[in-house]
């Protein structure tokens, strides 16, 4: 047993801003294909990145849809 244990370095694609606000926009318009790819594409990272693409369709959707 090593002092230390070193986990492996998360494997993946993180998405960029500009992608994931993308993403958001065609959920909000119930086309849910670029965000499922996004997920597919980002492996340990997926959870990450179905949160942020969740979080920006919310601060998509104006105030009135919220209410």
């Amino acid at each position: 047993m090593g002092l230390f244990n070193r986990k492996p370095q998360p494997k993946g694609y993180q998405p960029t801003d500009a992608e994931i606000a993308s993403a958001a926009k065609k959920l909000n318009a119930d086309s849910g294909d670029e965000a499922w790819d996004l997920t597919l594409h980002s492996g340990d990272y997926s959870q990450q990145t179905v949160m942020r693409i969740l979080s920006a369709c919310v601060d998509d959707m104006g105030e009135d849809e919220v209410r």
